[in-house]
């Protein structure tokens, strides 16, 4: 747990609590009608490409090319010229009017991030496209290289209950209003921006249609000071997510004036994996069945920071429970 400070308290604002609909803030606004879109949370499935080019369009700026289509349909890849309006974008509402009139509102969670993040940090002569997936590894792949003798040891750990959970709701005698984790994005876009939006979060991760949570194991989830000023939380299997991502806080490495090697050199060394529910709970017992009666909060220590899991768009609530 990092010392707490000025800087500390910044970053607990960008917290599962902070990044996502679930705040006091905008409890009397959100509701049934803001429906996340179902394919959200199977988004994980569609592979993403990115091809580097060396063509220039007449205006003398670099062309982007993106495939936006699913791997398997043999779509033409769409090329953009760069988005000076996301880039100039300084509030939540000029951001959603600059991807609206890119033609990207409407990309999925993962897309979305993609583009933001290549047009935050732009290629330079000579330089590849900036891909931020590039950085978040696939749980599959890292499961695989697991040995069976160390399987055997998290046993153990993988019989718990494993279950992601977002806290919110400052009456303690009130439970929030409203059955659905909206993303920062659906709730901007409706108008409901959050007092805790932080736009440099948007603009270095592109993280926007996403909603972050906290991992609980038998009921424990990781020490954070801003639980301090939340009394609910609603809950869900972590097996039963179909596409979902975990890493610790990255806009500190992030949130700087980059190009594109600039950004991957960034990204270097973080720890960060996506895969379904079930893959990372296997991969996060694997990294901490030795924490003893404390698994929850040695996530920190397993994913290099203050641990956050993200699920495209937003889950439905069935249930706020007490703290």
């Amino acid at each position: 747990m990092r010392a707490h400070s000025k800087e500390n308290d910044q970053a607990e604002a960008r917290s599962p609590r902070g990044r996502s609909a679930g705040t006091a803030a905008v409890e009397a606004h959100a509701g049934p009608h803001h429906l996340p879109r179902a394919a959200g949370n199977a988004a994980v499935g569609r592979a993403i490409t990115r091809e580097h080019h060396d063509a220039h369009a007449e205006s003398g700026q670099p062309v982007v090319q993106t495939a936006l289509a699913d791997h398997d349909s043999g779509a033409a890849s769409v090329q953009r010229t760069p988005d000076d309006e996301l880039r100039e974008a300084r509030t939540p509402e000029q951001i959603v009017a600059a991807l609206r009139n890119a033609g990207h509102s409407d990309d999925d969670a993962w897309e979305l991030m993609r583009y933001m993040t290549s047009q935050q940090f732009p290629a330079g002569e000579g330089q590849a496209d900036f891909d931020i997936l590039g950085s978040i590894k696939e749980a599959s792949e890292q499961l695989a290289k697991v040995k069976a003798v160390r399987r055997r040891m998290a046993e153990p750990l993988l019989k718990k209950k494993w279950t992601i959970r977002h806290y919110t709701g400052a009456d303690p005698a009130t439970p929030p209003s409203f059955q659905e984790i909206a993303s920062t994005y659906d709730n901007a876009a409706a108008g409901r921006a959050s007092e805790h939006t932080n736009v440099a979060d948007w603009r270095s991760l592109g993280n926007i249609k996403f909603t972050f949570y906290l991992v609980a194991v038998d009921g424990q989830v990781p020490a954070r000071n801003w639980l301090n000023d939340t009394h609910w939380y609603a809950e869900w299997n972590l097996e039963d997510i179909q596409s979902c991502w975990v890493s610790s806080d990255l806009l500190e490495r992030m949130n700087q004036t980059m190009d594109a090697d600039g950004a991957r050199t960034a990204m270097q060394g973080a720890k960060a994996f996506r895969g379904t529910g079930a893959q990372l709970k296997e991969l996060l017992a694997f990294s901490v069945f030795g924490a003893g009666n404390e698994p929850a909060a040695a996530l920190d220590n397993a994913i290099g920071g203050a641990f956050e899991l993200k699920v495209p768009n937003g889950l439905p609530v069935s249930e706020w429970h007490k703290k």
